[in-house]
């Protein structure tokens, strides 16, 4: 029988040593907004989910999931982000083992990897955060905006997963040492599904760790299944930029974490 997540969530965050300021944020969803010193914007807003057992458990540090968004909720509307799939699989799961950080892209402009950073330490520096263990996804634009960020933060992500994304070919030297799972429609006109597939290649060539998941019957709105799949978090988990970090991370990585 498959137990629920609320069973071994202690262990999740008794995995990494507790070392953040923790500022006392309310639990589940909460918008915020980061002032900046940036020539594209002042400002940007950003929706943080933080599960229940991030104040009920031990002080330890927690994994982090960052997700770029589409380009339909660009803007200064921080209401454009509360509908989106992550958030409310982790809402079903109640006992989610991630934060969830979901800024919001400026309007006209294709998420600068320099503003997700900025909101990144931002929130590093409020909550307590596993820093081994940040992970970075998002979806058409938020795919495009996922190579992009990883590929001028190589350091900083444990593993990501660009979905229905552009790729950008040039990137793929400084993506080489990031474990990556790409997914993609293969009806998607939006976005053709060649944009994951030779970017993949190209890292596989390059001795990358890189996988594609491709569904056949779908077109540009394959995210919605992808973050309803228990399977990419508890792949998420399978990966550490500690090896320390990584061994205690994938003693849990079983079909026991998540009801289906």
């Amino acid at each position: 029988m498959r137990r629920r997540l609320s069973c071994i969530i202690l262990a999740v965050v008794a995995a990494a040593s507790a070392s953040a300021a923790d500022r006392g944020l309310p639990v589940g969803r909460s918008v915020h907004r980061l002032s900046l010193h940036d020539p594209l914007t002042d400002h940007v807003n950003y929706l943080l989910y933080v599960p229940p057992s991030y104040s009920q458990g031990p002080a330890a540090d927690w994994p982090l999931i960052l997700f770029l968004h589409g380009s339909e909720q660009r803007g200064d509307d921080p209401a454009l982000l509360q509908d989106v799939a992550l958030l409310a699989f982790a809402e079903q799961e109640g006992d989610f083992p991630f934060i969830a950080l979901i800024p919001q892209c400026p309007r006209n402009t294709h998420w600068p990897p320099s503003i997700v950073k900025k909101v990144l330490d931002a929130v590093e520096a409020m909550l307590r955060i596993d820093r081994n263990r940040v992970y970075l996804t998002g979806f058409s634009l938020g795919g495009y905006g996922t190579w992009r960020t990883a590929a001028a933060f190589p350091g900083t992500f444990a593993a990501i997963a660009p979905i229905c994304g552009m790729s950008d070919l040039p990137d793929a030297p400084r993506l080489s040492r990031i474990p990556i799972w790409a997914f993609h429609g293969a009806q998607d006109v939006n976005v053709p599904v060649t944009e994951s597939r030779k970017m993949i290649d190209t890292l596989r060539k390059s001795g990358a760790d890189a996988r594609l998941t491709v569904y056949p019957d779908l077109a540009h709105d394959c995210w919605t299944m992808t973050y309803r799949d228990s399977r990419l978090y508890l792949w998420f988990l399978d990966h550490s930029l500690s090896p320390v970090s990584r061994i205690a991370a994938s003693s849990l990585s079983s079909d026991a974490l998540f009801e289906r």
